[in-house]
């Protein structure tokens, strides 16, 4: 006999509507009931009624995603594991729309058409690399990750980027640090640009100007971060702290700064953002955001079915917050005489 819904809730010890929360992406379930829901719906291979849901209607039980991006930045691995658990929780099967451009002629909709995919997950682009009118006006569900967009059937989902750096600034004013840098992310894209609104604000907040060359241009790599501290660290009055953008960028900041002969986090403070597994295994352990990365991927595709099924949502546009995560990176700042 197929495993149902009331067989998980057995065996976790659970309600029935928390296993429902569990699968559809709900915050009020705590993490480690939810982990332990998600084991038991792989271990007792529930598919929550997909061959039913699929002759209803003829349906597909098939998603698309598409990207443009490689997967190198653990960002993208780890939106993707969330993704995948709730494909295994909804019974959908994933299709990978990849494209290493952006033809003019290319149409998103044809192709996911052409895949018969029942809605598309769109990450890894910016606005401006393709025109996604198209898109939204075609009637096909799709959900955005990291973008701003809007229709009908348009979600999209991110992380609260503004006030998540403003907390890095807040905690090194907190350390009396005065002159603080932010290495960005890609010049234009919607996270970068929040990110350095968070720096811009938590830096008005607390009473602290900053020079434009403060503002390192960057692009979320290890290479970006490190090429930007070297650049920071050769004015002639460097920062005492830098808040960057990702933790692999931050990472290559600190490369930077240790082969200046400087110390982190005696010389120089460092935030990243994100909270991958770099972040707790470089020495010392950077202090950093973290976003729930999986969460991300877990909410696009639950937020997607809804879109597909037409099921009435509270928004369409899921903002999550953010968690300060405090390690070695930081110190307070040294006065003149190098006292901290």
């Amino acid at each position: 006999m197929p495993v149902n819904i009331r067989d998980i809730a057995k065996a976790a010890g659970v309600s029935v509507a928390t296993v429902s929360k569990a699968l559809n992406g709900y915050t009020t379930v705590n993490a480690a009931t939810r982990e332990k829901i998600m084991r038991l719906v792989e271990e007792m291979q529930y598919h929550p009624n997909a061959a039913a849901r699929s002759l209803v209607g003829q349906r597909s039980m098939t998603l698309g995603v598409f990207l443009t991006t490689g997967l190198s930045h653990p960002f993208f691995g780890s939106v993707l594991g969330g993704i995948d658990e709730a494909l295994k929780a909804r019974g959908y099967d994933l299709i990978y729309l990849a494209q290493a451009t952006i033809r003019q002629e290319y149409s998103l909709v044809r192709h996911c058409r052409s895949r018969n995919v029942e809605g598309v997950l769109v990450f890894g682009l910016q606005e401006a690399d393709m025109d996604f009118s198209e898109l939204i006006d075609s009637g096909l569900p799709a959900v955005f990750i990291d973008m701003e967009m809007s229709g009908e059937h348009i979600g999209m989902i991110s992380s609260d980027n503004e006030e998540a750096i403003r907390k890095a600034v807040r905690h090194l004013a907190e350390l009396n640090h005065r002159r603080i840098a932010f290495i960005s992310g890609i010049p234009g894209s919607y996270s970068g640009n929040l990110r350095y609104e968070g720096f811009r604000q938590g830096m008005e907040e607390n009473g602290l100007s900053y020079p434009p060359e403060y503002i390192a241009i960057s692009d979320f790599t290890r290479e970006g971060g490190y090429e930007s501290m070297k650049r920071l660290l050769a004015l002639p009055e460097p920062p005492t702290a830098v808040v960057c953008c990702s933790d692999v960028s931050a990472v290559g900041a600190m490369t930077a700064a240790a082969e200046q002969g400087l110390t982190v986090p005696d010389d120089l403070s460092v935030v990243g953002f994100d909270d991958v597994e770099a972040a707790r295994s470089v020495r010392p352990a950077l202090t950093t955001v973290r976003q729930d990365m999986e969460a991300i991927g877990f909410r696009a595709v639950a937020l997607l079915d809804d879109l597909i099924r037409g099921v009435e949502v509270p928004s369409k546009r899921i903002i999550l917050p953010t968690e300060w995560v405090s390690r070695d990176s930081c110190a307070p700042a040294k006065d003149a005489a190098g006292r901290s």
